[in-house]
């Protein structure tokens, strides 16, 4: 159907800069994740249809909207493929949304568009939480409300108006405390309150299952959290604080891998002997593994995790939301839960031929030298404080034989380099080694302990023959301040880039303090806590009669107040002096039965009055004259000295009326 002018222009440039203002902040926060590209579809979009409401370009065609809508659409379908798949859904939402603009011609076009963006800027929720992020939705919600009080009106004056960017605000203040109880007392499901773990969100990964010279540097300048810990007892040593992470068994000359077919075991707590237990809560923030952290050596851990007998504790899905554990380890130098294969055995001696020659040959050298694993594992870390080796976290590059090349040559490394050319040379020296990934040490920040991306660790362990396995970390021999401190030692005297200073750091701290709170506060309720919540209010069910009784309360309870707060904030006339003055005469003729009616005006009802006094003519004459000048006078200075006039005028009216009735007497 071909559209007329009229209806090309029946939305005001104002409406159509609120309608493009609400597409463009509701489909902002999804660029990351949407086609590469879906800006410039939605730069051209926003464009054209800007172009066309100032007449500067002519409508597209409908035919080519529709090519373009159906085109996209399979296009999207071939990327995400069909069935109940989130990027799938989100994209084709914000695409659609997008490609409507072009043909938004009439206020029915424009609520749709705009009531799109509602669910566009909701689904951002299935991909995180965060605090920051819900400020921006709650802006862009202000944004989106206010592009639908703008459609109703069809004036085109000034785009941002405070009077009404204010009305608007204030009707959001109105719902926020409704929000804030249904928030509190609305039925819940058992999972988190924003849907289903591991199927919606994704997370930052961080350490990974395999390692490479420089990848665990990388992190080195991540200050991000990776997950915070709340102790039951006081905080251990920093020194004791290693977070276990992926077991690197395997290495094929340049990077180390994760042996996946590790089985999975259970643990007695009644085999911890003397060394302490320290229980403790972890809130990890989402990294799209499946990997929880603990403390070596863990022995308690939750139901729905599995142990893996190299320690590993995984789940079964990944960990796409933030997710709590509670968990128990026992601090001690050796793991005696784990026993050995024959072929484990093996595999961890395992080395590629053809690389690091000169390695194996001075650990073939030292090997005849000493007389026990034990004996040469510290003459290796004694090699390592003494000899000219730097921790750096820019390393310089490593390729071809890499282990060889760091300890002849470069003698410069991170973590990983330290705790690799070590387990390389166990493994030379015929012991049983592997490699450890996962966090040491962290952050005390007042109540918990937050681990951060920089605080990403590697270590080694050596299996002792009748002890079992045992933590050796090679770092601590080059830089005991990396372990005895905690990176932050190390951030704190050698700056990582400009801004990386003191003060930044302390105020990512605090910040993470609100994010803490908020986690445990609004994140993290759930149907248990809602629960309690009725408990405490007086029910000791959470059926379905006391949550009609509540929610009903609460319907009432805002009823009751919207109407109280559109009383008191009804419109009140304000009357001038002049006008008090005028209501006090019309009073004084009411008496003898001269009401005013609605429609009659000043000058019609003085002469009703003259006829029945006309001895009053000439004052009531000077009094409506006097009136009339001052309600449409443009001097407020004026008006102000001629108020007391009009006033005397009406006593000596009142006065000389008085006198009237008494002669007629």
């Amino acid at each position: 159907m071909k559209l007329t002018k009229a209806e090309i222009y029946s939305l005001s440039s104002k409406q159509i800069f609120w309608i493009l203002l609400s597409v463009v902040i509701s489909t902002l926060p999804h660029i990351p994740r949407l086609p590469i590209w879906f800006p410039i579809l939605l730069l051209m979009a926003v464009t054209i249809r800007w172009l066309t409401v100032r007449r500067r370009v002519r409508p597209l065609p409908g035919f080519v909207v529709a090519f373009m809508t159906v085109f996209l659409t399979l296009v999207i379908v071939y990327v995400h493929g069909i069935g109940l798949n989130r990027e799938l859904s989100v994209t084709i939402l914000a695409v659609m949304t997008v490609l409507k603009v072009l043909e938004t011609w009439r206020k029915r076009d424009a609520w749709m568009v705009v009531t799109l963006c509602y669910f566009v800027i909701l689904t951002r929720f299935f991909y995180s939480q965060d605090i920051l992020l819900i400020l921006y939705l709650l802006a862009s919600v202000l944004v989106i409300t206010h592009t639908l009080f703008v459609l109703q009106h069809n004036d085109d004056g000034k785009y941002f108006l405070k009077s009404e960017i204010k009305q608007t605000g204030s009707l959001m203040l109105a719902g926020i405390p409704l929000a804030a109880l249904f928030f509190l007392f609305f039925p819940r499901l058992g999972s988190p309150i924003w849907g289903s773990p591991d199927f919606f969100g994704s997370g930052k990964t961080g350490i990974s299952e395999e390692m490479s010279p420089g990848s665990i540097s990388q992190l080195f300048s991540d200050d991000s959290t990776a997950f915070r810990v709340v102790f039951d007892s006081e905080i251990p040593e920093m020194s004791q604080l290693y977070w276990r992470g992926p077991v690197l068994w395997d290495f094929d000359g340049m990077t180390w891998s994760r042996n996946k077919k590790v089985s999975s075991i259970q643990r007695d707590l009644k085999k911890t002997g003397d060394y302490p237990i320290v229980h403790y809560e972890v809130e990890l923030e989402p990294t799209g593994q499946k990997y929880l952290f603990a403390l070596d050596y863990v022995v308690d851990f939750p139901s729905k995790a599995d142990l893996k007998a190299d320690s590993q504790l995984m789940t079964e899905l990944d960990i796409n939301q933030l997710r709590h554990y509670k968990a128990s380890s026992v601090i001690q130098p050796f793991n005696p839960y784990e026993s050995l294969s024959r072929a484990d055995f093996e595999r961890l001696l395992g080395l590629p031929t053809g690389y690091n020659s000169k390695t194996q040959q001075l650990v073939q050298t030292w090997k005849s030298s000493t007389k026990s694993p034990l004996e040469l594992i510290q003459k290796i870390l004694q090699w390592f404080a003494e000899d000219e080796f730097y921790y750096s976290y820019t390393p310089p590059l490593l390729q071809g034989d890499t282990v060889d090349q760091f300890l002849f040559e470069t003698k410069s490394g991170f973590c990983e380099h330290y705790a690799s050319a070590f387990t390389y040379m166990m493994r030379a020296a015929g012991v049983p080694a592997r490699i450890v990934t996962g966090y040491q040490g962290g952050t005390v920040n007042e109540e918990y302990l937050q681990v951060k991306q920089s605080d990403a660790h590697a270590w080694s362990e050596v299996w002792i023959h009748g002890k079992g396995w045992m933590r050796v970390d090679p770092t601590a021999a080059v830089s005991p301040l990396r372990v005895e401190r905690g990176s932050q030692a190390l951030i704190s005297e050698n700056s990582r880039s400009w801004h990386d200073t003191e003060w930044y750091r302390k105020l990512g701290e605090k910040y993470d303090r609100v994010r803490h709170k908020w986690n445990k506060w609004i994140r993290e309720y759930n149907a248990l806590k809602q629960k309690a919540l009725f408990q405490i209010i007086g029910f000791e069910k959470q059926d379905a009669k006391a949550i009609v009784i509540v929610l009903g309360s609460i319907m009432l309870a805002t009823t009751v107040l919207v109407m109280l707060f559109l009383y008191l904030t009804r419109p009140k006339q304000k009357l001038s002096q002049y006008d008090k003055v005028l209501n006090q005469f019309i009073k004084l003729f009411a008496k003898d039965g001269l009401t005013k009616l609605n429609y009659q005006g000043v000058i019609e009802y003085s002469e009703l009055i003259k006829k029945q006094y006309p001895q009053l003519k000439d004052e009531i004459d000077k009094f409506i004259s006097l009136y009339i000048k001052l309600r449409f006078s443009k001097s407020p200075k004026k008006i102000q000295k001629a108020d007391s006039q009009l006033q005397n005028y009406l006593k000596a009216i009142r006065q000389k009326m008085i006198n009237v009735k008494k002669q007629v007497d």
